[in-house]
């Protein structure tokens, strides 16, 4: 496991929690420890960007039935939906050296695309090249109040969280860093019942990526027909060397459209290809607990 992080790591959504312990395997990670825990309808209560905690008393309850089940703990990561989050690709003409400084730029940069006040995000960067003509980054950022009252709860309850990352970057994590290294675009879709993930990899710099959030109006493979018009149109996207689909429940019907769309091999995403040893019983949740062994290889 690449990453110094502890071996407990958590995936919170609106309706459930999901536990995952891992230890360091001859070659991948190991699942020794995998639960999914039910949080109450009404801890979260929904919002522009990030779902606001309306119910940390439920939470905590939810956090009390997990350290009985789990063990001795007191450290852990911790992973959300990428819907929580705006997750932002910007060309910036320069960006300064002091971190405080860049961080403003950051924010004012993000004024243009975001609904909301970007001094209320919590924000994270990364910078993917800077050259002559620019610097591009990688922008994550979720409502801080949010986070910090989800700390607190996890706090109350005796479990520090060291780090707060969206489920779906850490998912292609775990699929990027098993893959040959190439120079050609990748297609990654994280599918769930109420939102998708849909991003575009030219070797290893993300060049798209956007989670939306699933209406019911249109059926997955006419979200997926869109995408595809979307990434052609926009980025030029023909060429396509592999495409990826991750999540809990992937039919044939919709890694046929994926295939028919994009002209290119399509691969399923396996919790068991990125693991040595799981729990029997995961049924439900694989694509949770494969985030989780991006944590440690990212």
């Amino acid at each position: 496991m690449a990453r110094s992080f502890p071996p407990d790591v958590l995936v919170l959504d609106s309706d459930s929690l999901v536990h995952a312990r891992l230890s360091r395997g001859k070659k991948d990670p190991q699942i020794v420890q995998a639960k999914s825990f039910r949080v109450a309808e009404d801890v979260f209560t929904p919002a522009v960007v990030t779902p606001e905690l309306s119910n940390a008393a439920a939470l905590a309850e939810t956090l009390r039935r997990l350290r009985m089940e789990t063990g001795r703990w007191d450290r852990g990561s911790l992973l959300l939906p990428d819907s929580w989050f705006r997750i932002n690709i910007l060309d910036l003409p320069t960006l300064p050296e002091r971190q405080s400084e860049a961080m403003e730029v950051v924010r004012w940069s993000l004024k243009r695309s975001l609904p909301l006040d970007p001094s209320s995000l919590r924000v994270a960067y990364e910078v993917l090249a800077r050259d002559a003509s620019g610097v591009k980054i990688l922008v994550v950022s979720a409502v801080d109040a949010t986070l910090t009252a989800i700390e607190k709860t996890f706090a109350a309850a005796g479990i520090d969280i060291v780090l707060i990352e969206p489920v779906g970057l850490n998912i292609w994590n775990a699929i990027a860093i098993r893959e040959a290294p190439t120079s050609n675009d990748r297609l990654f879709f994280y599918l769930r019942e109420h939102d998708f993930t849909t991003a575009v990899f030219r070797g290893s710099q993300p060049l798209f990526i956007r989670s939306r959030n699933l209406s019911g109006e249109r059926s997955i493979q006419q979200e997926i027909r869109l995408s595809a018009s979307y990434l052609r149109d926009t980025l030029q996207t023909d060429s396509i060397e592999n495409c990826y689909v991750a999540g809990n429940h992937i039919d044939g019907e919709i890694t046929s459209a994926i295939a028919a769309e994009f002209q290119a091999p399509v691969r399923t995403v396996d919790l068991r290809t990125v693991v040595e040893r799981t729990p029997a019983d995961v049924s439900g949740f694989e694509a949770e607990l494969t985030a989780c062994t991006g944590v440690f290889t990212g």
